[in-house]
């Protein structure tokens, strides 16, 4: 068991990702959050597995700090507060952050792509949610950078990582309400 008062309750983006070499942890996290949606009798262990198909190495991965962000993630999903944060790089190193969120969206495609029958028990508004995903996860970076001239160029990549956040939540909660077939 993990002692979780040890560990900061802000860790650097950066910090974190230097403990998985192998992993891209914004892909990671995209796929988990997709996960969360399906009828799973255990989404870590679905996680873990999904997560060696999505590796870019052999590097052991440490599953004592993916189970406190499996946790972490899952108590923010569950959170009334609305307040998921996306494991994608800080403001301030703009190309890791647009990489992060291509990633993310990427992972997300992907997880939510393992549950199938997930799309037909969405509203019109969530499958244009995922289908903005699926384009977004589909983006080229330095396109992307390009594009992001000035700060309200800047400001509206934050309105598209806010989207991305928010929606998942709305997905995870119109999902959670329905019943549930096994």
């Amino acid at each position: 068991m993990v002692d979780e008062s040890r560990i900061p309750q802000t860790v650097s983006y950066d910090l974190l990702q230097a403990q998985f070499q192998g992993l891209n942890l914004a892909e990671a996290q995209g796929v988990l959050v997709a996960l969360l949606y399906s009828t799973s009798f255990d989404h870590f262990k679905d996680w873990l597995q999904e997560l060696d198909h999505i590796r870019f190495d052999e590097s052991p991965l440490n599953e004592e700090i993916l189970q406190i962000l499996y946790d972490k993630t899952l108590d923010e999903m569950n959170s009334t507060e609305f307040n998921l944060r996306l494991l994608i790089a800080e403001e301030d190193d703009l190309k890791a952050r647009v990489q992060g969120f291509i990633r993310w969206c990427h992972g997300f495609s992907y997880g939510f792509g393992l549950s199938s029958e997930l799309y037909g028990r969405l509203d019109e508004d969530g499958k244009d949610f995922i289908r903005y995903i699926v384009e977004f996860s589909s983006l080229d970076t330095e396109e992307v950078l390009e594009s992001l001239g000035n700060e309200e160029d800047k400001l509206a990549l934050e309105e598209l990582v806010e989207f991305v956040r928010v929606g998942a939540l709305m997905i995870y909660f119109h999902l959670k309400d329905q019943p549930k077939v096994h």
